[in-house]
């Protein structure tokens, strides 16, 4: 089987989906790699890099797209891309098709393809485990982002995130306790923020104080104790996830200008829409802006601001389904492999997920 590596450029997108030791471990197996051109080089990892493991270099877009049976990307496919896709041909990346254009959606089914979302992948145990791994990334990048602002000058507050002697520290809240809002508060936690952690999952509230005992306070995430914890928060992290739907927002325009001013609105949710009405997306180059007084950070590829860690913790996980799909074929893959059929948005052109076409039912006439 053949697999294409793409090289992504759009959005500041430095991460690759696989990387010179994951390409080695398919070629054993029998299969054959092509790189288009540079598309490790952000992670340090040349051409020359991935030809030592004997992978074929590409020079062109359009022939990496033509070469291969399997695309691996990072990026979402957009309409520009739509245009070098082929029939039979399957698509694995970060591709949140709940937040697609009808463009996008409906041009994929015409072209009869498979594609699989990195986000959707299970495992064993029904967690998303690539899910997982980039959200443990961003959790911990969360106390970076919210101290860089926080005390910069001359935009921020000027304000330590873990006080010092005599001073307060700083007050953050998380709506979400899933895998970046546990690794989030453990991180601002650990370095004395006051957190506060919402969720209306109370084993998810059991689990963060299993984790962190009374360094944190644990609420249930009511509309009361939400517009209460907006009004102290000096940062606010949204870390919501519904899985195979769009986030919704739970905060109004109104809510957010409750704020401090000048204090930091965290949406790690952007990549499914977001979580609040001033929500939109940003770049890695320029990641913020500022809306009803409220600093917003909202970067939908966070990870891609630690590329490297973040291509090697993706590869950990995806040469074993991409391995998967070379032995068995595709459509094999998906009937004996109930963890990649989960994380399966299209197959040849048939949409999977109900709450998909559910959403674009109404929207064709859109495109």
């Amino acid at each position: 089987m053949n697999f294409g590596i793409v090289h992504e450029t759009r959005l500041n997108e430095k991460r690759v989906a696989l990387t010179p030791n994951g390409s080695a471990v398919l070629i054993r197996a029998g299969h054959k790699v092509y790189l288009e051109s540079g598309a490790g080089l952000a992670c340090g990892w040349t051409d020359q890099h991935y030809e030592n493991q004997g992978v074929q270099v590409i020079f062109s877009h359009e022939e990496i797209y033509g070469r291969a049976d399997v695309l691996l990307k990072i990026l979402p496919v957009v309409a520009k891309n739509l245009q070098y896709i082929h029939e039979g041909q399957t698509i694995i990346s970060f591709q949140h098709l709940t937040v697609s254009s009808p463009e996008v959606y409906f041009g994929l089914l015409e072209k009869k393809v498979n594609v699989i979302g990195m986000e959707l992948i299970e495992g064993d145990d029904g967690t998303r485990p690539i899910l997982t791994a980039m959200s443990e990334i961003a959790g911990q990048l969360a106390p970076i982002i919210a101290g860089n602002y926080l005390g910069r000058d001359p935009m921020g507050k000027g304000v330590l995130l873990g006080g010092v002697a005599g001073v307060a520290p700083a007050s953050v809240v998380i709506l979400g306790a899933g895998t970046s809002g546990l690794n989030a508060a453990c991180a601002f936690s650990g370095l004395g923020a006051q957190v506060h952690i919402l969720d209306r999952d109370l084993n998810k509230l059991r689990e963060v104080r299993r984790h962190l005992g009374n360094h944190v306070t644990t609420l249930f995430a009511d509309q009361n104790n939400i517009i209460k914890s907006l009004k102290f928060a000096d940062v606010f992290l949204g870390a919501v996830l519904i899985h195979g739907r769009r986030t919704p927002n739970i905060l109004k325009r109104e809510q957010i200008a409750q704020m401090k001013p000048l204090s930091i609105f965290i949406d790690f949710s952007i990549d499914e829409g977001g979580i609040s009405e001033t929500s939109r997306p940003t770049t890695l180059a320029d990641p913020i802006y500022i809306e009803e007084g409220v600093i917003h950070y909202c970067v939908p590829n966070i990870t891609a601001g630690v590329n490297r860690t973040a291509s090697r913790a993706l590869a950990n996980i995806l040469v074993d389904q991409l391995r998967t799909i070379g032995q068995l074929g595709v459509k094999a893959a998906l009937e004996q492999n109930a963890n990649l059929r989960r994380g399966t948005y299209l197959l040849d052109g048939v949409c999977l997920i109900p709450e998909l076409i559910e959403h674009f039912k109404d929207r064709k006439s859109s495109r």
